[in-house]
């Protein structure tokens, strides 16, 4: 029998050639199956065509608990719970990965101890070539362990829900809390009331004043974890914060007949801040070292430059705080004195919410003590305004007007546009260290209050924002009739040539990338202060 004559010859170099890459192939699917069978974060193994492990890995035995010994041959249904093998769950898996390629679930599985854990399960259909025939050979498997994964986010949903519950909590207090306030008002202004009247009544006033305290405190936990608090940033002097602090403790300091030691700087420590809330703060140390001392004790207060820093100091001769207590006490609902027998109470969210106010102004607040009826000294720290950049006070020594007028000239009014907080409040931080006056807004409804009201000289305007983006912003902007001079920048982490160019023809001065090179920063602001100055035309007049 002769061979077919319409069959190819095989070159003559063919059978070296297929040796050669043997060679070559076989080398590279050990160094392959020596990586998988040492991956230990993931469970890497295969399934025969019936479900049956034909291969695991370490990470497959430190998860699910088997060695390759003990599970080899065994069905994968072994790894999911007895409802989801009645339901035919393992058996639909193979099914669908068959008919589509590749089937990803999540959901428990079971260890080789009977413990549950949380898992992503990705199974891919394996197909080899046989006589020219595609044929499945079985599956391969890789299972991830999300249960501390899935555990965090079901504490972050339950922390949504429980600060939402806190903010309904509030406004709900607060509505019984509003006559009890108005009959107190009333009662006040009656001119003849009895000794024991009077009493209760100044009584009924200090518990209310503190129950409202702290309504206030759990609707301000509520708004600084949804975003709700917007800073009313301008120039503040720290020394009015203090002295406003303790008129409003002055009810309850007088009441346990403690007294306030100040230090005062001989210059004026300024920082850009919200003078309301920077009072809150403030307000909230003095409460906590009264209500952590004993009545007729003394608590100092101080403010102090700290080189870029501002510091307001609050030192108390209490119970002090215990070591392991330190890192903990701005915890939220946390009090460092959780004994049943403690003398005072509280929510435990004062010193949070000085905490997160202190760090929305891109400062913070740190506490120190000895231990045990040591004391403590919390302080505050903010970055500190530039003395170029602070508006004379009435009544305060102006600078020779060559001065005055330098630091004017370089002084430009900032407007920041960014959904992005921590962006947005970085920058700003930034750019009040540099000594100009910053506004902060974060979407388009907030900047084009500021615009409408305020003086700009240059605008950054993050291009990606929810509702309104980056141009839609820009051409409200320009729409006043007072902003033709600002300069425009797009500040976005889009930085390709094409969004570059998008952002020129868009109507933008300049595109900055994030994060923006300082050099390029104080290029822009040069180009600012040169176009107040007429030293730069406007693009449309080039």
């Amino acid at each position: 029998m002769h061979p077919d004559s319409s069959a190819p010859e095989p070159s003559p170099g063919a059978p070296a050639r297929d040796v050669r890459e043997r060679e070559l192939v076989a080398p590279s699917e050990e160094r392959f199956r020596i990586l998988v069978e040492a991956v230990e974060d993931y469970a890497i193994f295969m399934l025969d065509r019936d479900g049956r492990v034909a291969s695991w890995n370490t990470g497959a035995q430190k998860i699910k608990g088997y060695s390759a010994r003990e599970i080899m041959g065994q069905h994968f249904s072994v790894f999911y719970p007895p409802d989801d093998v009645a339901a035919g769950k393992p058996e639909m898996e193979l099914v669908t990965a068959t008919r589509v390629g590749r089937v990803e679930d999540e959901g428990w599985r079971v260890r080789k101890d009977g413990s549950m854990f949380w898992a992503n399960a990705i199974i891919t259909a394996v197909y080899e070539t046989r006589g020219g025939k595609r044929e499945l050979c079985g599956f391969a498997k890789v299972t991830r362990d999300m249960t501390e994964r899935k555990r965090l986010r079901e504490l972050e949903v339950a922390s949504q829900h429980m600060n939402e519950f806190l903010a309904t909590l509030a406004h709900e207090l607060r509505n019984p809390l509003a006559p009890v306030r108005n009959a107190l008002s009333v009662m006040m202004l009656e001119p003849f009331v009895s000794p024991t009247i009077k009493q209760c009544r100044d009584m009924i006033d200090r518990q209310v004043s503190h129950l409202t305290r702290l309504v206030d405190d759990l609707l301000d936990v509520g708004r600084v974890t949804t975003g709700k608090i917007v800073l009313r940033l301008e120039p503040v002097d720290l020394n009015d914060v203090v002295s406003r602090s303790i008129e409003m403790m002055r009810p309850h300091l007088d009441m346990r007949q403690q007294a306030v030691d100040v230090s005062y700087p001989k210059s004026r420590v300024m920082v850009n801040g919200d003078l309301a809330r920077l009072v809150q703060i403030t307000q909230n140390l003095l409460s906590n070292a009264s209500k952590f001392s004993e009545p007729g004790s003394r608590i100092s207060v101080s403010v102090h430059a700290e080189g870029t820093l501002a510091a307001l100091r609050v030192v108390d001769r209490g119970c002090g705080v215990e070591a392991d207590a330190l890192d903990s006490i701005f915890d939220l609902f946390v009090q460092a004195d959780n004994r049943l027998e403690r003398k005072e109470g509280g929510l435990g969210v004062g010193l949070t919410l000085c905490r997160w106010l202190a760090e929305m102004h891109g400062g913070a607040v740190t506490v120190a003590s000895d231990g045990h009826d040591q004391g403590a000294t919390f302080t505050l720290r903010l970055p500190r305004l530039a003395a170029s950049s602070v508006d004379s006070h009435a009544g305060a020594a102006m600078p020779p007007p060559d001065a005055a007028e330098s630091d004017s000239r370089n002084t430009l009014h900032v407007l920041i546009v960014d959904d992005n907080r921590d962006s947005a409040d970085s920058m700003a931080m930034l750019m009040t260290l540099k000594g100009h006056r910053v506004r902060v807004a974060y979407n388009g409804l907030q900047a084009l209050a500021i615009a409408s009201t305020e003086r700009i000289d240059v605008a950054l305007i993050d291009i990606a924002m929810p509702g309104a983006d980056g141009f839609a912003v820009l051409g409200q902007l320009k729409a006043i009739p007072s902003t033709n001079e600002v300069l425009y920048a797009a500040m976005t982490g889009f930085g390709q040539a094409s969004d570059m160019e998008r952002s020129l023809q868009g109507g933008f001065d300049a595109h900055l990338t994030k994060p923006v090179p300082l050099a390029l920063i104080d290029s822009l602001l040069q180009r600012a202060l040169d176009r107040r100055s007429g030293l730069e035309p406007r693009s449309e007049d080039r």
